[in-house]
Parts: C-alpha cells; structure tokens; sequence
C-alpha cells in the first residue's frame, strides 16, 4: 500500500518567503523610509536623508556632515476571502469555516547614519527590512490543507560608500548582509492520503488482465464511498506540520546619481539577488490522526487502520528540512525636477525580476522525497510618481501615485501568496524642527486588485499527456484544492526622525 498522500512542507517555506501583504508586489515589504513613502517611493534622485542609502547610495554624497534617520511603519492590513467550493483530492468539499482575519497589524523599523569624511567620500550604514509580512487563517479554514498560517522576518545590515567624482557625478556601493527567518503552520489531510493508498491497493488487487483500471478504480471508490466521505477533509483525520527556518545571505548594491544642472538629478540603482539556504525544523502533528484513522478503518477493513497508522508514524516524523532560494534582483531609474524655489517633481521606474522563481524545492533530512511547487513568476515593473511643495520654511507637503505589478497570476496565485497588481496612494509632510532635527509623517493607501484562486496543492505533478494529476510516489502533497476570491488593502503609516550632527 502506497504511502499517504499529503504535505504540508511544500508550500510552507514558501509562505515562509512570500507571506501575503507585504507592501509591495512579490515578497517585498514595500516602504524603507517614511520621507520617500510620502512620495509613494518616487524620490530616489531627491536624496533628502540618509534614508537615500536604501534607494541609491550614490545620494549619501549630496548629505553634509553626519546625519542620522530613524523610521517606524505601521501596517494596518484588511483581507477577505470567500471560498468558492474548495475540495479535497476526491472532490469532496473541504470542511471548514471562514479564512477570518489572515492579515494583522505590524510595527517595522528602519535606522540609516551617514557621515562625509570630506568633499569627495561619504559612508554610510542602512539596518532595514526588505522582506516580511505575516498572515494567519482560523485553524479550519477551507484552505488550511494549503495553508494556516506564515510569518517573514527579514533584516538587512548595509554599508555603503558614495563617492563625488565630480560635481555633476556621484558613484555609490554597498554590501547587504541578510538574515531571514520564518514561521509556517499548514493542515494535512491524512484521512484523504490515507483512502487513496488504500484504493489503490484494492485496485491492483482486483486487477482484471483487459479491464481498464480507471474502471475498477470507479468500482473501488463506489464501494468505498462512505468512508472516503467520512475521513476526507474532515480535521478529525487530519494533522498538521509547523516549520521554522532561517539562514544568512549576502549580495550587494550599486548607484549613480547625475546632475546636469542644479535643479535637476537622474539616477541609476542596482541591488543584487540574495542567494539563501533556509535550515530549519519540520514538526508533525500526526498520531492524533493516524490513531483516529486505525479505530475508524479497522471497524470496516480488519488490519488496514493498523497498517495505515504504521505507515503515518513512520513516513511523517519531526526532521530538519532545507531549501534554496534567491530574493530578486532590482533595476530603478528616477528623476528629480525643481519646478520652481518651493516645488519639485520626481520619478522612479523600478525594474524587479522575479522570474528567477520558477519553482520551490523543499529537501527533507527524513526519508519523505524532495517537495517541488512551480511558481512561473513574471518579471515585474513598479512605476511611481511624486511631488513636493515646500509650504513654508519649516514645513514641506509630499504627495504621490505608483502602480505595482505583481509576478503572480491566476494560475499561480496560492493561499500563501494571494497577491495581485497593486495601486498606491500616498501623501505626506516634512516638518523641520530646527537646523538640526526634522520629523517626516507619511500615510499611504495601498489597493491590491481582487484576484481569483484555484490552487491545485499537487507538488506540480503531470501524467504523460501533461495533465496535473495527484501522484503519491513522485511528491507528496495534500492534493487539495483551494477555489475562492480575494480581496485585499491596507494603510500603511510611516514616521521618521532625522537628526543632523
């Protein structure tokens, strides 16, 4: 009898990389700088703060003296799901209640210094979050065979040195050191696994010589139908597996920032991919179930519950699990414009490729095979626009507009990444204090476009025509369906505080 079908892992680590709502399109958190948020991130080329490290670190050389830049934002996300007839790997309706509230608010903070040693060469040091979000379902979701909960926490430790070639000219680079680490919690549908093994085993035995098989699977499943109905997505006869992991990664960051006169600046800004091996930890939760399964089976099959049970502690065992995986690349263009003394305009195009993510590939220290999921993400393009108007000497309005585009289409869209394109609204302000100290305030509404999903948890497995098809012996996986509609939006508050030394 062929081994349960289900996996929990497969998408976990991924919900690990890419929990839903983060800020920007993907897995980016979306806002490192409450002074740029204003501008809905347009203001690369203004290089205002030391905040401009995180942007392009070839603005450091336009800051005078040592300056420091400390941020917090607050998230505050709303998503809705409604289930669309979710099913199990019988096509059975998957049990359950209501997603609930699978968003929650969030502090993050951001902390930039920078210091010019002289006319030509300025350092700096960024210590801000990249990545990261966290989402979490009621526990008997209809979803939860793909998904209950995920958690991304990121942090970026980045040096950077500017250098002014000429006055029109500025040079930038850095190093980012990167640590990740992530939390994941997905339901398993061992009652499901654990009727399909069982089917299977019955139809080799009942194998006809020129009868196909489809038809006494037919036959099996007809017999069996009550109790495929009694176990299949039902959290009785179901367990759960909860993940950690973390690694470090390093990659780096590069700029040029032009002037062609004073009231005008282009700029180019590169940051690298990240390449990270995420160890960590896969607990089950699975004698619960297997006992449940063996008092249930053994009433109407004498042995296979005792048979099952074996097979269930003996496969799902708490082990060490790892994967690899890249964050993406990015290419921006930006531009700053004075209109006027008090009134500027700015730009930025930025570029992300997030095709690199083709699929994700769990490796297990236990003797379950490697899980694989394809992604097919597409390359992304985020485009923004901003202006700001000085208002009076100490107080300058910020406002701004972007379009996000996002690497997940219908076909690729899971329960750990709901993502879809996404329209900002921003507008801000930057009070100055004194010489020395500033405060900016940003608030910022994001729109995520309501997208469908029919996610098919099979561990991307096809027969020999190509159709997706469940297959126990080349992934194991729930083999469950999640059919539903989200809709997503969030505020997003930033405050920051600047202090020149």
């Amino acid at each position: 009898m062929n081994r349960p079908v289900v996996n929990p892992l497969m998408l976990a680590l991924l919900g690990v990389l890419a929990a839903p709502l983060a800020q920007a399109s993907g897995y980016h958190f979306g806002s490192q700088s409450a002074s740029a948020q204003g501008t809905a991130n347009a203001n690369a080329a203004e290089a205002s703060d030391a905040s401009v490290l995180f942007y392009n670190p070839a603005g450091l050389s336009r800051l005078d003296g040592t300056q420091a830049s400390g941020v917090l934002n607050l998230v505050l996300p709303k998503g809705r799901f409604t289930d669309g007839g979710s099913f199990t790997q019988f096509r059975l309706p998957t049990r359950g209640g209501e997603a609930g509230d699978f968003v929650e608010p969030a502090a993050v903070p951001h902390a930039y210094l920078s210091h010019r040693y002289n006319e030509r060469l300025t350092a700096g040091l960024g210590i801000f979050v990249p990545f990261g979000s966290k989402s979490e379902y009621d526990s008997n979701w209809t979803g939860r065979y793909n998904g209950i909960s995920t958690e991304l926490k990121t942090l970026a430790i980045n040096p950077s040195l500017a250098y002014k070639l000429s006055e029109r000219l500025s040079l930038g680079a850095g190093v980012s050191a990167q640590h990740i680490e992530g939390k994941l919690a997905k339901g398993a549908d061992f009652g499901s696994g654990a009727m399909a093994s069982i089917v299977e085993a019955q139809v080799r035995a009942n194998a006809i010589p020129g009868v196909p098989a489809e038809i006494i699977r037919n036959a099996v499943i007809n017999q069996l139908g009550g109790l495929i109905k009694t176990v299949s997505g039902n959290p009785t006869y179901s367990g759960r597996v909860d993940v950690e992991g973390k690694d470090w990664g390093v990659g780096f960051n590069l700029g040029l920032m032009y002037s062609p006169d004073d009231s005008t600046r282009f700029s180019i800004a590169y940051r690298s991919a990240i390449k990270h091996t995420l160890t960590g930890d896969a607990q089950w939760q699975v004698q619960t179930a297997a006992a449940n399964l063996a008092g249930l089976l053994n009433a109407a099959l004498p042995g296979a519950g005792s048979q099952v049970q074996a097979q269930l502690l003996g496969a799902y065992t708490n082990s060490a699990a790892k994967l690899s995986v890249k964050t993406p690349e990015s290419l921006s263009f930006s531009f700053y414009k004075k209109h006027d003394a008090r009134t500027a305009v700015m730009g930025d195009v930025s570029l992300t490729r997030h095709s690199r993510f083709k699929e994700l590939r769990v490796d297990f220290a236990n003797n379950l095979p490697d899980s694989v999921t394809p992604q097919g993400w597409t390359d992304t393009v985020r485009a923004s626009l901003g202006v700001s108007h000085q208002w009076t000497d100490a107080l300058q309005l910020r406002g701004g507009v972007a379009y996000d585009q996002s690497p997940v289409t219908q076909t690729t869209r899971t329960s750990s990444i709901p993502d879809g394109d996404r329209s900002w609204l921003s507008a801000g302000l930057n009070w100055k204090l004194d010489n020395k100290r500033s405060l900016d305030f940003a608030l910022s509404y994001i729109h995520v476009a309501a997208g469908e999903i029919n996610a098919f948890d099979n561990g991307g497995q096809t027969n020999a025509v190509g159709s997706a098809v469940c297959n126990p012996a080349g992934n194991t996986s729930s083999c469950a369906t999640v059919v539903g509609r989200y809709k997503l939006n969030s505020a997003l508050l930033g405050v920051q505080y600047n202090h020149r030394f």
